[in-house]
């Protein structure tokens, strides 16, 4: 008997062994906060993309046909302004930064779909590296391979980015602008000022030609952002952010500061919903049908009219919609359209198909989570470099969203965008908790105290 537990161990061996393992995996997540994170997301994504590649005849999603056919005209040398009517070209400029990456590939190793997978893979794998640097900045590494862990295996970020879609462009560059607004804080040279700069611009530029409508709001919550703290250089930091805000969406025809687009699609919102709700399972816009007149035209709504009519898609192409145009029916629609988008949908809800049902399970992640960011917003919210950009840029996204979706499969998606905000803002309010909870007895009436300021408890020895 006690040959064999010379040979296996016995409990007081076990324990050391554990500790020793414990140890070694503190210190490889402190020394690795960035590497860490980035080879396990990149790991996951590309075992998800091979399996969904391999098993899944056809796309797992419909939008992502789109990118795969015309990367492969494109590559093909055959893309021209008269493809599929010009909508070729027309995605190629509105997603020119997930757009042209993938053409360039599938001319070097081939049109397949795997290819402009792990192009998606790898962009999720970047952005979980960014959210374990911007938490780095207001906590310990050990704090930031936790959620850049999170961010790599959260069973949504693994599944929109092992596919192929532009939702972990936009993830990286929007976590990469935060970032950079983090470096704006603290730059006191001109060079720390020009690396600043070219973080938060290369961030601005890639999404100026992913996504319009999440492009701006990061544009205008970095201008902003920099007037809710003082940066250690004030002049310089608010004037390139406010140039970074005025010129970027030139590039990519938006007008000054995006007005161009805000004038044109601002009056189009009720468009926007109902055009997301036609034909979808899971619409929560019922516009109302009626039968066509004359010849399918499309008439823009006008400022003036409270119900103007627009043409259906070609699935009801006998029908019309009529859509609810003004203010006043956006603010209505706003309530609605918020719950959809941060909250729906609910867990006990069933809808067609797995993947509805699997949304709804992964709410019972995402509602501790913001329960936790909420208590890291408080808890920081005298740190105010650190949460400026995340705030602005979610409170400006989330009100976009809220007022242009119409179906829970796309607002579901989209949410996505600020979960890396929801995963850093949650991470300060673990630490806050936690630290709270290790805080001997004796010190409770300091509980109050805001973590990010508090100092180091020492306690003095008894006589």
């Amino acid at each position: 008997m006690n040959d064999l537990q010379s040979a296996v161990g016995g409990p007081a061996h076990r324990v050391s062994r554990a500790r020793r393992l414990m140890g070694w995996a503190r210190a490889t997540a402190e020394g690795h906060h960035l590497a860490l994170p980035f080879v396990v997301a990149l790991v996951v994504r590309v075992a998800a993309a091979a399996a969904i590649t391999g098993l899944h005849r056809g796309y797992l999603f419909p939008d992502e046909s789109a990118y795969v056919d015309f990367g492969r005209i494109a590559a093909s040398g055959h893309l021209t302004p008269a493809t599929d009517g010009g909508y070729g070209e027309a995605l190629f400029h509105e997603a020119a930064s997930f757009m042209w990456p993938i053409t360039v590939l599938f001319k070097v190793f081939g049109p397949h779909v795997i290819v402009a997978a792990l192009w998606a893979a790898l962009f999720g794998a970047v952005t979980a590296a960014l959210v374990a640097a911007l938490v780095r900045r207001a906590l310990s590494r050990g704090w930031a391979t936790v959620a850049g862990l999170a961010v790599a295996v959260f069973p949504s970020q693994v599944l929109w980015s092992s596919v192929v879609l532009r939702e972990s462009m936009v993830w990286a560059g929007l976590a990469g602008a935060a970032v950079g607004i983090l470096m704006f804080s603290r730059a006191k040279h001109w060079h720390s000022l020009a690396g600043a700069t070219l973080m938060v611009g290369i961030s601005l530029l890639s999404l100026a030609f992913l996504r319009s409508w999440a492009f701006l709001p990061a544009a205008w919550a970095a201008a902003l952002a920099v007037w809710l703290f003082r940066p250690a250089r004030p002049a310089p930091t608010r004037a390139l952010c406010a140039l970074l805000c005025l010129l970027v969406p030139l590039t990519s025809g938006l007008g000054l500061a995006g007005n161009s687009y805000v004038r044109h699609h601002g009056q189009e919102l009720g468009y926007e919903r109902s055009l997301l709700s036609e034909g979808a399972k899971s619409a929560f816009v019922h516009p109302k049908l009626v039968a066509t007149k004359g010849p399918p035209t499309k008439v823009k709504p006008a400022p003036t009219a409270p119900t103007p009519v627009v043409t259906a898609p070609a699935a009801v192409a006998d029908e019309d919609i009529v859509v609810p145009s003004g203010l006043g029916n956006d603010l209505r629609a706003l309530p609605t359209g918020f719950v959809a988008f941060a909250l729906r949908p609910f867990p006990w809800q069933h809808g067609d198909g797995l993947s509805y049902d699997f949304a709804a399970v992964e709410e019972l992640l995402y509602y501790p989570l913001y329960m936790l960011a909420v208590v890291g917003l408080l808890a920081y919210r005298r740190r105010r470099e650190l949460i400026a950009f995340p705030l602005v840029v979610t409170v400006f996204m989330a009100g976009i969203a809220s007022l242009a979706e119409g179906n829970l499969g796309s607002a579901f998606r989209h949410r996505d965008q600020l979960f890396w905000a929801v995963a850093f803002f949650a991470t300060l309010g673990v630490n806050y908790l936690w630290e709270l909870w290790r805080r001997p007895k004796t010190t409770d009436e300091n509980d109050s105290l805001v973590l990010g300021e508090a100092q180091p408890i020492k306690v003095q020895a008894g006589r």
